[in-house]
């Protein structure tokens, strides 16, 4: 039994790897989805790392000497990213939840010409993304920084 040659029908993926971050065409909302991939997987590693760290069978004075280290050097600026990054993570995730349930999509029109995107109908909350999570990080980044002496 011979079987039929079977040829892809699309282009080849030319970008490979750096095809995650090239937005091309999509706009605002792919930029989203690939920081949305990155700050996920940035607040995992994390995780990780703080789970081998405090997961450590370590005495008093070995857990001061290790809690010591930790708060010098750029480890303070690395924790701060890694709040900015959960902050945004935490933001967007409720606003794709709300998007993908249909909450914050317009109904669609007639598809008649010139033709409407429904999409743009959620484009607001994309911008309340950005301007609270900027509010969020600033506060915690004076909180951080200024108050607590980072």
């Amino acid at each position: 039994m011979k079987f039929p040659d079977l040829k892809s029908k699309t282009h080849p993926n030319f970008k490979g790897v750096p095809g995650w971050v090239w937005a091309g065409r999509y706009g605002i909302e792919r930029q989203l989805y690939i920081l949305q991939r990155m700050t996920g997987l940035g607040v995992l590693l994390y995780l990780l790392m703080h789970l081998i760290v405090t997961g450590q069978k370590l005495d008093q004075s070995s857990w001061e000497f290790v809690m010591g280290q930790v708060n010098q050097g750029l480890l303070p600026i690395g924790e701060f990213l890694v709040f900015a990054g959960a902050v945004f993570h935490a933001l967007n995730g409720i606003r794709l939840a709300l998007v993908h349930f249909g909450f914050l999509m317009r109904q669609p029109g007639r598809p008649i010409y010139p033709f409407t995107v429904a999409a743009l109908g959620q484009r607001w909350a994309v911008y309340s993304v950005f301007i609270a999570t900027a509010a969020i990080v600033g506060y915690g980044g004076y909180e951080f920084f200024i108050v607590a002496g980072h």
